[in-house]
Protein backbone atom coordinates (compact mmCIF):
# COMPACT_ATOMS: atom_id res chain seq x y z
CA UNK A 1 0.00 0.00 0.00
CA UNK A 2 1.53 3.16 -0.94
CA UNK A 3 1.93 5.94 1.67
CA UNK A 4 0.45 9.65 1.76
CA UNK A 5 2.17 11.90 -0.62
CA UNK A 6 2.15 15.06 -2.69
CA UNK A 7 3.23 12.94 -5.50
CA UNK A 8 -0.15 10.17 -4.86
CA UNK A 9 -2.46 13.09 -4.87
CA UNK A 10 -0.81 14.62 -7.93
CA UNK A 11 -1.13 11.04 -9.68
CA UNK A 12 -4.70 11.23 -8.42
CA UNK A 13 -5.20 14.49 -10.23
CA UNK A 14 -4.01 13.28 -13.25
CA UNK A 15 -5.71 10.81 -13.57
CA UNK A 16 -8.86 12.05 -12.69
CA UNK A 17 -8.72 15.50 -14.73
CA UNK A 18 -10.86 14.50 -17.58
CA UNK A 19 -13.19 11.94 -15.66
CA UNK A 20 -14.57 14.31 -12.78
CA UNK A 21 -15.76 17.82 -12.53
CA UNK A 22 -13.80 19.96 -11.09
CA UNK A 23 -16.56 21.93 -9.20
CA UNK A 24 -16.69 25.50 -8.06
CA UNK A 25 -16.08 27.77 -5.51
CA UNK A 26 -18.82 30.47 -4.86
CA UNK A 27 -18.84 33.73 -2.77
CA UNK A 28 -21.11 33.66 0.11
CA UNK A 29 -22.24 37.44 0.64
CA UNK A 30 -24.60 36.59 3.48
CA UNK A 31 -21.65 34.40 5.22
CA UNK A 32 -19.66 37.80 4.42
CA UNK A 33 -21.67 40.09 6.54
CA UNK A 34 -21.92 37.30 9.67
CA UNK A 35 -18.25 36.69 10.00
CA UNK A 36 -16.87 39.88 8.54
CA UNK A 37 -14.61 37.71 6.26
CA UNK A 38 -14.97 36.35 2.71
CA UNK A 39 -16.47 33.13 3.10
CA UNK A 40 -16.34 30.99 -0.60
CA UNK A 41 -18.61 27.63 -0.74
CA UNK A 42 -16.49 24.80 -2.32
CA UNK A 43 -19.66 23.06 -4.35
CA UNK A 44 -18.49 19.74 -4.53
CA UNK A 45 -22.46 19.26 -3.99
CA UNK A 46 -22.33 19.67 -7.89
CA UNK A 47 -20.46 16.08 -8.72
CA UNK A 48 -20.82 13.66 -10.97
CA UNK A 49 -22.63 11.33 -8.39
CA UNK A 50 -23.05 13.78 -6.29
CA UNK A 51 -20.80 13.64 -3.89
CA UNK A 52 -16.89 13.65 -3.24
CA UNK A 53 -16.62 10.05 -3.25
CA UNK A 54 -16.06 9.70 -6.70
CA UNK A 55 -12.51 11.00 -6.54
CA UNK A 56 -11.31 8.29 -3.97
CA UNK A 57 -13.25 5.43 -5.69
CA UNK A 58 -12.40 6.22 -9.05
CA UNK A 59 -9.03 6.59 -8.54
CA UNK A 60 -7.93 3.76 -6.35
CA UNK A 61 -10.30 1.30 -8.73
CA UNK A 62 -8.04 2.54 -11.63
CA UNK A 63 -5.23 1.17 -9.56
CA UNK A 64 -6.34 -2.45 -9.53
CA UNK A 65 -3.98 -5.50 -11.09
CA UNK A 66 -6.45 -7.19 -13.35
CA UNK A 67 -5.93 -10.07 -11.23
CA UNK A 68 -7.73 -8.41 -8.25
CA UNK A 69 -10.13 -7.16 -10.53
CA UNK A 70 -11.22 -10.82 -11.73
CA UNK A 71 -13.93 -11.66 -9.28
CA UNK A 72 -15.18 -8.39 -8.24
CA UNK A 73 -14.41 -5.76 -5.62
CA UNK A 74 -16.67 -5.56 -2.23
CA UNK A 75 -17.13 -2.16 -0.30
CA UNK A 76 -19.40 -0.95 2.69
CA UNK A 77 -21.28 2.37 2.58
CA UNK A 78 -23.98 4.33 3.87
CA UNK A 79 -24.85 5.34 -0.09
CA UNK A 80 -22.46 8.17 -1.46
CA UNK A 81 -19.24 5.63 -1.35
CA UNK A 82 -21.26 3.37 -3.15
CA UNK A 83 -22.29 5.22 -5.47
CA UNK A 84 -18.93 6.28 -6.47
CA UNK A 85 -17.95 2.75 -6.37
CA UNK A 86 -20.83 1.72 -8.47
CA UNK A 87 -19.93 4.43 -11.46
CA UNK A 88 -16.12 4.15 -11.43
CA UNK A 89 -16.70 -0.13 -11.77
CA UNK A 90 -19.16 -0.01 -14.09
CA UNK A 91 -16.61 2.14 -16.42
CA UNK A 92 -13.60 0.04 -15.28
CA UNK A 93 -15.77 -2.96 -15.69
CA UNK A 94 -15.76 -4.45 -12.68
CA UNK A 95 -18.31 -6.17 -10.59
CA UNK A 96 -19.20 -3.96 -7.38
CA UNK A 97 -20.29 -5.36 -4.39
CA UNK A 98 -21.81 -2.94 -2.47
CA UNK A 99 -22.81 -3.75 1.38
CA UNK A 100 -25.15 -0.44 2.38
CA UNK A 101 -26.69 0.32 6.26
CA UNK A 102 -30.29 -0.81 6.53
CA UNK A 103 -31.46 3.07 6.89
CA UNK A 104 -29.57 4.03 3.65
CA UNK A 105 -31.15 6.51 1.83
CA UNK A 106 -33.31 5.37 -0.50
CA UNK A 107 -32.03 7.52 -3.55
CA UNK A 108 -28.50 6.51 -3.08
CA UNK A 109 -29.35 3.02 -3.27
CA UNK A 110 -31.31 3.96 -6.47
CA UNK A 111 -28.10 5.47 -7.88
CA UNK A 112 -26.17 2.46 -7.60
CA UNK A 113 -28.70 0.41 -8.72
CA UNK A 114 -28.36 2.53 -11.88
CA UNK A 115 -24.90 1.90 -12.05
CA UNK A 116 -25.26 -1.74 -12.29
CA UNK A 117 -23.83 -2.93 -8.93
CA UNK A 118 -25.19 -5.24 -6.71
CA UNK A 119 -26.59 -3.88 -3.09
CA UNK A 120 -26.76 -6.09 -0.31
CA UNK A 121 -28.62 -4.36 2.73
CA UNK A 122 -27.25 -4.84 5.72
CA UNK A 123 -29.65 -5.41 9.42
CA UNK A 124 -27.60 -2.97 10.88
CA UNK A 125 -28.39 0.92 10.78
CA UNK A 126 -24.83 2.05 11.69
CA UNK A 127 -22.32 1.79 9.89
CA UNK A 128 -19.70 0.22 12.25
CA UNK A 129 -21.63 -2.62 12.48
CA UNK A 130 -22.56 -3.12 8.75
CA UNK A 131 -18.58 -2.43 8.01
CA UNK A 132 -17.84 -4.91 10.08
CA UNK A 133 -20.66 -7.77 8.39
CA UNK A 134 -19.35 -7.02 5.15
CA UNK A 135 -15.67 -7.22 6.20
CA UNK A 136 -16.91 -10.81 6.56
CA UNK A 137 -18.77 -11.57 3.95
CA UNK A 138 -16.14 -10.15 1.65
CA UNK A 139 -13.47 -12.26 2.76
CA UNK A 140 -16.12 -15.35 2.43
CA UNK A 141 -16.55 -14.53 -1.45
CA UNK A 142 -12.49 -13.90 -1.50
CA UNK A 143 -13.78 -10.17 -2.34
CA UNK A 144 -11.21 -7.01 -1.62
CA UNK A 145 -12.58 -4.93 0.69
CA UNK A 146 -12.39 -1.43 -0.22
CA UNK A 147 -12.42 1.05 2.39
CA UNK A 148 -14.35 4.38 2.29
CA UNK A 149 -11.96 6.43 4.36
CA UNK A 150 -8.99 4.44 5.90
CA UNK A 151 -6.46 3.89 2.81
CA UNK A 152 -3.86 5.94 1.52
CA UNK A 153 -5.14 6.07 -1.85
CA UNK A 154 -8.42 6.86 -1.44
CA UNK A 155 -7.64 9.91 0.69
CA UNK A 156 -5.28 10.97 -1.70
CA UNK A 157 -8.09 11.29 -4.43
CA UNK A 158 -11.40 12.65 -2.08
CA UNK A 159 -9.73 14.82 0.34
CA UNK A 160 -6.16 15.80 -1.37
CA UNK A 161 -7.09 16.56 -4.64
CA UNK A 162 -10.27 18.62 -2.99
CA UNK A 163 -7.40 20.61 -1.55
CA UNK A 164 -5.48 20.69 -4.73
CA UNK A 165 -8.60 22.57 -5.88
CA UNK A 166 -9.08 24.98 -3.29
CA UNK A 167 -5.65 26.09 -3.26
CA UNK A 168 -5.92 26.82 -7.13
CA UNK A 169 -8.93 29.20 -6.84
CA UNK A 170 -8.68 30.92 -3.21
CA UNK A 171 -4.27 30.72 -3.00
CA UNK A 172 -4.73 33.00 0.43
CA UNK A 173 -7.24 31.12 2.06
CA UNK A 174 -6.99 31.04 6.01
CA UNK A 175 -9.58 28.86 7.05
CA UNK A 176 -10.82 25.79 5.55
CA UNK A 177 -13.98 24.13 7.19
CA UNK A 178 -14.68 20.01 6.38
CA UNK A 179 -16.79 17.12 7.17
CA UNK A 180 -15.78 14.47 9.23
CA UNK A 181 -17.01 11.40 9.31
CA UNK A 182 -14.57 8.76 8.63
CA UNK A 183 -11.75 11.00 8.28
CA UNK A 184 -10.94 10.40 4.46
CA UNK A 185 -12.01 13.79 2.89
CA UNK A 186 -10.48 15.51 5.84
CA UNK A 187 -7.03 13.19 6.03
CA UNK A 188 -6.23 13.95 2.54
CA UNK A 189 -7.32 17.45 2.16
CA UNK A 190 -5.53 18.70 5.78
CA UNK A 191 -2.46 16.67 4.35
CA UNK A 192 -2.09 18.87 1.15
CA UNK A 193 -3.08 21.95 2.67
CA UNK A 194 -0.84 21.60 5.57
CA UNK A 195 2.08 20.61 3.36
CA UNK A 196 1.42 23.83 0.77
CA UNK A 197 -0.04 26.18 3.62
CA UNK A 198 1.03 25.49 7.15
CA UNK A 199 -0.50 28.54 8.49
CA UNK A 200 -3.84 27.64 7.22
CA UNK A 201 -6.49 26.62 9.56
CA UNK A 202 -8.51 23.36 8.92
CA UNK A 203 -11.48 22.93 11.41
CA UNK A 204 -12.84 19.55 11.23
CA UNK A 205 -16.78 19.33 11.53
CA UNK A 206 -19.01 16.44 13.04
CA UNK A 207 -22.21 15.17 14.77
CA UNK A 208 -22.34 16.06 18.25
CA UNK A 209 -23.56 12.32 18.76
CA UNK A 210 -21.16 10.78 16.93
CA UNK A 211 -17.71 12.56 17.29
CA UNK A 212 -15.33 10.58 16.58
CA UNK A 213 -12.62 12.52 15.64
CA UNK A 214 -13.23 14.96 18.77
CA UNK A 215 -13.34 11.88 21.21
CA UNK A 216 -9.93 10.41 19.78
CA UNK A 217 -8.43 13.68 20.48
CA UNK A 218 -9.19 13.79 24.11
CA UNK A 219 -8.38 9.73 24.52
CA UNK A 220 -5.44 9.95 22.16
CA UNK A 221 -6.07 7.24 20.47
CA UNK A 222 -8.62 6.90 17.06
CA UNK A 223 -11.89 6.01 18.33
CA UNK A 224 -12.56 3.60 15.32
CA UNK A 225 -16.24 2.47 16.49
CA UNK A 226 -18.83 4.24 17.91
CA UNK A 227 -22.73 3.60 18.82
CA UNK A 228 -25.00 3.66 16.19
CA UNK A 229 -26.74 6.58 15.49
CA UNK A 230 -29.98 7.55 13.43
CA UNK A 231 -29.74 10.65 12.14
CA UNK A 232 -30.16 12.76 9.19
CA UNK A 233 -26.61 13.23 8.17
CA UNK A 234 -26.11 9.19 8.14
CA UNK A 235 -22.48 9.67 6.17
CA UNK A 236 -21.26 11.46 9.28
CA UNK A 237 -22.15 7.93 11.55
CA UNK A 238 -19.43 6.08 12.80
CA UNK A 239 -15.62 5.69 14.00
CA UNK A 240 -12.81 7.57 13.07
CA UNK A 241 -10.43 6.00 10.75
CA UNK A 242 -6.95 4.79 12.22
CA UNK A 243 -5.04 5.66 9.03
CA UNK A 244 -7.25 8.72 9.22
CA UNK A 245 -6.46 9.88 12.93
CA UNK A 246 -2.32 9.82 12.15
CA UNK A 247 -2.66 12.53 9.56
CA UNK A 248 -5.29 14.19 11.34
CA UNK A 249 -3.99 14.85 14.83
CA UNK A 250 -1.40 16.82 13.42
CA UNK A 251 -3.13 18.88 11.14
CA UNK A 252 -6.59 19.38 12.25
CA UNK A 253 -6.50 22.68 14.31
CA UNK A 254 -10.50 22.39 15.72
CA UNK A 255 -13.38 20.55 15.87
CA UNK A 256 -16.94 21.39 15.78
CA UNK A 257 -20.06 19.41 17.00
CA UNK A 258 -23.45 19.88 15.23
CA UNK A 259 -26.28 19.08 16.82
CA UNK A 260 -29.27 17.31 14.68
CA UNK A 261 -31.79 20.51 14.89
CA UNK A 262 -28.96 22.39 13.39
CA UNK A 263 -28.55 20.23 10.17
CA UNK A 264 -32.06 20.85 9.33
CA UNK A 265 -31.66 24.57 10.06
CA UNK A 266 -28.63 24.46 7.44
CA UNK A 267 -30.77 22.63 4.80
CA UNK A 268 -33.55 25.43 5.12
CA UNK A 269 -30.77 27.93 4.81
CA UNK A 270 -29.07 27.00 1.93
CA UNK A 271 -31.98 26.36 0.17
CA UNK A 272 -33.24 30.08 1.03
CA UNK A 273 -29.93 32.11 0.26
CA UNK A 274 -28.07 29.69 -2.47
CA UNK A 275 -31.08 27.90 -3.99
CA UNK A 276 -28.51 24.44 -3.83
CA UNK A 277 -30.17 21.20 -2.59
CA UNK A 278 -26.98 19.81 -0.04
CA UNK A 279 -27.61 16.69 1.86
CA UNK A 280 -27.69 17.42 5.74
CA UNK A 281 -24.32 15.61 5.94
CA UNK A 282 -22.84 17.50 3.38
CA UNK A 283 -23.94 20.92 5.21
CA UNK A 284 -22.12 20.00 8.41
CA UNK A 285 -19.74 23.23 8.10
CA UNK A 286 -22.67 25.48 7.51
CA UNK A 287 -24.61 24.16 10.49
CA UNK A 288 -21.58 24.05 12.59
CA UNK A 289 -20.65 27.78 11.82
CA UNK A 290 -23.95 28.86 12.17
CA UNK A 291 -24.35 27.14 15.32
CA UNK A 292 -21.78 28.39 17.31
CA UNK A 293 -20.03 31.34 15.43
CA UNK A 294 -16.81 31.14 15.66
CA UNK A 295 -14.10 33.98 14.85
CA UNK A 296 -12.12 33.75 11.48
CA UNK A 297 -9.58 35.73 10.27
CA UNK A 298 -9.48 35.54 6.77
CA UNK A 299 -10.48 33.87 3.52
CA UNK A 300 -12.28 30.42 4.71
CA UNK A 301 -13.51 28.07 1.97
CA UNK A 302 -16.75 25.56 3.56
CA UNK A 303 -17.04 22.35 1.81
CA UNK A 304 -20.14 21.00 0.92
CA UNK A 305 -19.64 17.64 0.23
CA UNK A 306 -22.78 15.89 -1.58
CA UNK A 307 -26.32 16.60 -2.55
CA UNK A 308 -27.64 13.11 -2.42
CA UNK A 309 -30.82 13.19 -0.87
CA UNK A 310 -34.20 11.55 -2.17
CA UNK A 311 -37.94 13.20 -1.81
CA UNK A 312 -38.98 11.28 1.75
CA UNK A 313 -35.73 13.07 3.13
CA UNK A 314 -36.53 16.43 1.54
CA UNK A 315 -40.44 16.27 2.69
CA UNK A 316 -38.78 15.22 6.31
CA UNK A 317 -36.75 18.31 6.05
CA UNK A 318 -38.97 21.27 4.89
CA UNK A 319 -41.92 19.76 7.75
CA UNK A 320 -42.34 22.67 10.46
Amino acid sequence: MPQLTLHLIEEARDFLKDKIRQTPIESSPILDSIFGVPIYLKLECLQITGSFKIRGAYFYLSRLSKEQRKNGIGTCSAGNHGKGIAFAAQKLGIKAHIYVTKNADPAKLEGIKTYGAEIHMSEFIGYDDTERWAKAECAKQKLPFISPFDDEIIMAGNGGTLGLEILEDIPDVATIVVPVGGGGLAGGLSYFIKNKNPQCKIIGCQHEGSSGLKLSFEQGKAMTTMPSLETIAAPLEGGIGEKCFQILRSRIDDVMLATEESFKMAFRWMISHHQYLVEPAGLVGIACLLQHKPQLTGPTVIVLSGRNTGLTMLEALLKD
